[in-house]
């Protein structure tokens, strides 16, 4: 397979990258993929849904979804005071380091609850982990926060490895072709992408090239493209006061009233509904 499409940055020595999603509302991630083992907790309430290769599943209070190493996923989620998700990522390189056998051997199996009586104490201490782990990241960074956040951290992936591995199962592939196409989508998004020369380079016509694209990634290539630039323009929404004609082309919209109408049909409410929404929340 090609480079993962989401090269991820972790610290130099702590294999866990923990992300508390701030309550802003509508949130919606592009299906995409990485090297890393995503965990996602559902802190509290319902906030909406997740699509793991071509499975959705309604995320509910309590529920822990393991996400194996390159397996596509999306989420579409409306993130509250009382819905609230925890994100940990774990560095596959320090797994790949670590636990090389495993690793070659193993892939892991936690969706929503454990599916045996035996691990349920295990997924009790995962859930009492991440809550910490959440909890001690915005402490002090002094030298002995760093031993117990790695300390947390290699506890939670013993008690994973322990506890949620089974056999790997034969891994399906995505065509080069498609990660070639995804990373070009990430990389140029702002500019005038034409998918019908997108198509010809790869010697397609544009209806099996939409075929394809849609095959693994959920959506025609087209929707995809405007999925992606309406999260980017929310990103940016988030972290600046630019004016939306300039977020509109800085996110490869070809105007202001085309951005508006994306937005809103996603987001069900304009940008400046979401600008006012976001901005008054602690970072």
């Amino acid at each position: 397979m090609a480079t993962p499409m989401e090269l991820l940055e972790f610290d130099y020595i702590n294999p866990i990258k923990c992300i508390y999603h701030r309550p802003i509302g509508k949130k919606y991630v592009v299906p995409h993929w990485h090297e890393a083992i995503e965990v996602s907790y559902i802190e509290k309430g319902n906030p909406g849904t997740m699509k793991i290769d071509d499975q959705e599943y309604n995320l509910e209070e309590g529920d822990i979804y393991v996400i194996n190493s390159q397996l596509i996923h999306s989420f579409d989620t409306v993130i509250t005071n009382n819905q609230r998700i925890v994100t940990l990522l774990i560095n596959y390189d320090w797994l790949r380091h670590c636990l090389p056998q495993m690793i070659r051997h193993k892939s892991f199996a936690l969706i929503k609850a454990p599916k045996k009586d035996s691990q349920l104490a295990a997924c009790n201490e995962l859930k009492k982990l991440i809550n910490d782990i959440k909890d001690y990241q915005n402490q002090d960074n002094t030298e002995e926060d760093h031993l117990h956040q790695l300390s947390m951290a290699i506890e939670f992936i013993s008690i994973l490895v322990k506890n949620f591995t089974v056999d790997k199962e034969p891994e399906h592939e995505i065509p080069e072709v498609i990660s070639e196409i995804i990373e070009k989508f990430h990389n140029e998004y702002q500019d005038d992408i034409q998918l019908s020369d997108m198509a010809q380079i790869y010697n397609y016509s544009y209806a099996y090239f939409s075929k394809l694209f849609k095959k693994y990634l959920g959506v025609s290539p087209k929707k995809y493209l405007t999925l992606l630039r309406i999260q980017k323009a929310a990103e940016l929404i988030e972290i600046n006061d630019d004016k939306f004609v300039k977020i509109a082309a800085d996110t490869g919209f070809p105007d202001e009233k085309s951005f508006y109408a994306a937005f809103k049909d996603k987001y069900k409410q304009t940008p400046l509904e979401y600008r006012k929404r976001v901005q008054v929340l602690p970072n």
